[in-house]
């Protein structure tokens, strides 16, 4: 056929013919051997798509930010004490720093409800200037971004909060009505935002709002810090001449009490890694390193599962020897038949991708992954170079191994040298099974870490606290108050209700409110203290124990001054009592008698120390608006009357927000949702590392079986029994494991200790918790081993004999 065609085209058409009979005889192969095609592909798809997913949660970490145009130029002003400054300073950067070309301020203050005729939608406002989409690059699907935030009335919505409220239409230029009875005009609507961002507004609307509020005047001064300050520096400038600059500001603007704070910039490509969410450098660290050891294993997995169906197939390298084959022959065969397994896996693991995307990002936090980056050109160039990588590792040990055996030796099917004896092949099995033992050994510390967490002594009664939102946005605020109270009177006569409060915040859910204090009587000490509002009952509600000193009392006018301080504050001020003391802000003329001291009862995590605390009176147990939550003492099997009760009273108070309560313990661990997230990943990449490296010893064994077929027939004519067999066949795998428990043991110990370092209270690594690891490590091998072993041993003896 090849006649008459040109020489160039007669040779591709050799190529392309030799190639199909290259893959369609590698087709037949796998085809003929369906359980270990099965293994092969689906283990390696399975640990692929864990690997697909790290890499592209890792992506979107390092690029965090990236998308913003001038991020080069773009700073945090920052204090001392965090990222957020005081509210009137960047109108003076702006108006007398040069260097300063825009900048603007980000603040959170109230999430009212939005409502267009028959729809209406809560979001958190994000208060900002009117040079934002000059700082920042958030383009605008609908909308002119210089003047979108132009004045007071103007409202920006993302894309979520428009199709909402408006479908797919373009809503520029109408007006939304706010529960708080404001009338705002839509001037833009953002585009898509993309998933990397740090900064996600779902509502922009002008800081002219704030300047207008009576509740705001007394809090945007020079000295409360609440404001996130960014600012865009002119090409060029110099960040140190900044700094310069604002100490200026600190010491002739800021208040008496403030003029000792450090401002600073930070660059913001450095914000989400230092105030973010997430601890970026922690998860691009640790997810990298499992991502290496999963892909590891899934190498190791390919090469054994390889070896141990290609060594079968000794006298087909023979025969193919003897037709004429080379070597090179003999190598293309095989590395066609490992990229047709490799390209498999590697397609069946990007489609599951697709499908399994959404549920990923229900258990991520921090982070959002969509479909379009598994089709993005690094992805897509990053599989091609994994699939051709796999391919040499997969296809080059075995088929380097078979086209080296003698021509002799290949037609009588005999192997130079068992891969059972040779030490690399043992290497790999320790190596995967060094891994698992690590991942099941991380899975048990951290769910012993949390159990502890959630378990452990907290110092107040989080069993016994059933807990109500009350801030609703109630239609009626006026009556719902009424209501509320009525209610609450009804709840004091309930034999099951020992006791009632309402406060600002519950343990689990403290406001991010610092002051710093100083004592009357020494003004050189200060402390910064997280401060709260609470009632007369709260304390005793959550049964705190006092050490010192009293409770608030709703008798005693006075209290409205007074003020009560944990353990750790009296500690820090170098108290060792507080009788006579009393407690001033920074700057502040009022004194604040302290009447009580508390023991240091877990208003947070366990995961960090108890800091100071000092609780103000706001006011008798009652409907407040500085009052969110309502916390009834009463065991939980007595609560099901009380809670109907509470339902269907609230049900009759119009609200934009429904009825929910909790038990304190279920608010208090919320807060370990994300470690539970952590946890959970990390139960899924055991299951994995175990399951790939089982579906590899697997293979070994099968091949081992085979191998010593002859054998164990001599063995059982001779009066072997089963037993004996399995134990042959088994024992020198079980060594193995037994090695790569004894590696990872102390490794995994040490990486572990390494994790709880970071817990203010954590628990001591016990050895059952290594043993146990290896035990089930051991258990799960020996069981793999077992099964492949026994059905070699049942084998009829008779044909084994005249296995050659």
């Amino acid at each position: 056929m090849f006649l008459h065609a040109p020489p160039f085209l007669s040779c591709v058409l050799k190529l392309f013919t030799m190639f199909r009979n290259y893959i369609k005889i590698a087709w037949r192969n796998l085809w003929r051997r369906k359980l270990f095609t099965t293994v092969n592909i689906l283990g390696m798809a399975v640990g692929l798509i864990c690997v697909a997913f790290l890499a592209l949660c890792v992506q979107q970490m390092l690029v965090r930010d990236k998308f913003h145009k001038n991020l080069d130029r773009l700073y945090l002003v920052q204090t001392d004490n965090g990222q957020q400054s005081v509210y009137p300073l960047l109108k003076e950067m702006l108006a007398s720093f040069p260097q300063v070309e825009n900048g603007t301020r980000i603040l959170q203050w109230d999430a009212p409800w939005f409502s267009y005729q028959d729809k209406e939608v809560s979001e958190a406002i994000t208060y900002a200037d009117a040079g934002f989409f000059k700082v920042f690059t958030y383009p605008l699907k609908y909308g002119n971004k210089d003047n979108a935030l132009k004045d007071k009335f103007s409202i920006v919505l993302s894309s979520e909060v428009a199709h909402k409220l408006f479908g797919s239409e373009n809503p520029v230029g109408k007006t939304l009505e706010l529960s708080d009875k404001r009338r705002l005009i839509v001037s833009g609507v953002m585009a898509p935002i993309p998933p990397n961002a740090s900064l996600r507004p779902a509502v922009l609307v002008s800081t002219e709002n704030l300047d207008a509020k009576a509740d705001f005047k007394d809090m945007g001064d020079w000295y409360n810090c609440f404001t996130e300050t960014f600012v865009l520096l002119k090409p060029g400038a110099s960040t140190a001449t900044v700094e310069k600059q604002l100490k200026g500001v600190v010491a002739t603007r800021f208040a008496t009490g403030a003029k000792d704070r450090v401002m600073s910039l930070m660059g913001y490509g450095q914000f989400a890694n230092k105030y973010g969410e997430l601890n970026i450098g922690f998860y691009v660290y640790g997810l990298s390193c499992i991502a290496l050891f999963i892909l590891i294993i899934v190498a190791i997995n390919l090469v054994n599962l390889n070896m141990a169906v290609s060594l079968t197939r000794i006298q087909e390298v023979g025969v193919r020897k003897v037709m004429g084959a080379g070597r090179k022959g003999v190598l293309l065969q095989f590395f066609t038949e490992a990229g047709l397994t490799v390209g498999i896996g590697c397609l069946l693991a990007w489609g599951l991708a697709f499908v399994l995307m959404p549920v990923l990002n229900e258990r991520l936090s921090g982070i959002q992954l969509t479909s379009s980056m598994l089709y993005s050109l690094p992805f897509i160039g990053g599989w091609l170079l994994g699939i051709m990588l796999l391919t040499l590792i997969a296809g080059g040990y075995p088929a380097l191994y078979l086209s080296a055996v003698k021509l002799v030796n290949a037609m009588k099917g005999k192997l130079q040298s068992a891969p059972r004896k040779v030490f690399s092949q043992r290497a790999l099995i320790i190596a995967q099974f060094v891994i698992a033992v690590v991942f099941i050994t991380g899975s048990l510390v951290m769910r012993q870490q949390l159990r502890y967490m959630e378990e452990g002594d907290v110092k107040f009664n989080k069993a016994q606290v059933l807990t109500l939102r009350l801030d609703l946005d109630y239609k009626d605020t006026a009556q719902a108050r009424s209501s509320i109270n009525a209610l609450m009177d009804r709840l004091r006569q309930y034999p099951q209700v020992q006791g009632l409060s309402t406060s600002q915040s519950v343990p689990g859910k403290y406001y991010e409110n610092y002051n710093t204090f100083v004592p009357g009587n020494d003004q050189n000490k200060e402390l910064s203290m997280r401060q709260a509002y609470i009632d007369n009952g709260f304390l005793t509600v959550f049964g705190v124990h006092f050490l010192e000193g009293r409770n608030f009392s709703p008798d005693l006018v006075t209290d409205e001054k007074a003020v009560v301080i944990n353990q750790t504050a009296m500690r820090q001020l170098g108290w060792t009592s507080i009788a006579g003391k009393t407690l001033r802000t920074k700057g502040g003329k009022e004194d604040f008698p302290v009447i009580g001291l508390t023991e240091d009862y877990h208003y947070r995590s366990l995961a960090g120390s108890v800091q100071p605390l000092i609780h103000f009176y706001g006011g008798k147990t009652a409907m407040h608006d500085w009052y969110n939550y309502l916390n009834i003492h009463i065991n939980p099997k007595d609560a099901a009357p009380v809670i109907a009760m509470l339902r269907k009273g609230f049900e009759n108070i119009p609200s934009h927000r429904a009825f929910s309560y909790s038990f304190a313990d279920e608010i208090f661990n919320e807060q370990y949702k994300r470690i539970e997230s952590l946890i959970a990943l990390i139960n899924y990449f055991t299951l994995i590392s175990v399951v790939i490296a089982c579906a590899g010893i697997f293979a070994l064994v099968s091949l081992a079986a085979q191998q010593r077929t002859r054998e164990i027939g001599i063995r059982k004519v001779l009066g072997a029994g089963i037993v004996s067999i399995v134990a042959l066949l088994s024992k020198d795998f079980i060594k193995l494991v037994g090695i790569a428990v004894l590696i990872a043991a102390p490794l995994a110990w040490w990486l572990m200790n390494r994790w709880l370092q970071d817990f203010a209270y954590s628990i001591k690594i016990s050895w059952w918790l290594l043993a146990g690891a290896g035990l089930v490590t051991a258990l799960i091998a020996l069981f793999t081993v077992g099964t492949q072993s026994l059905k070699a041993a049942l084998m009829n003896p008779v044909k084994a004999i005249k296995t050659e």
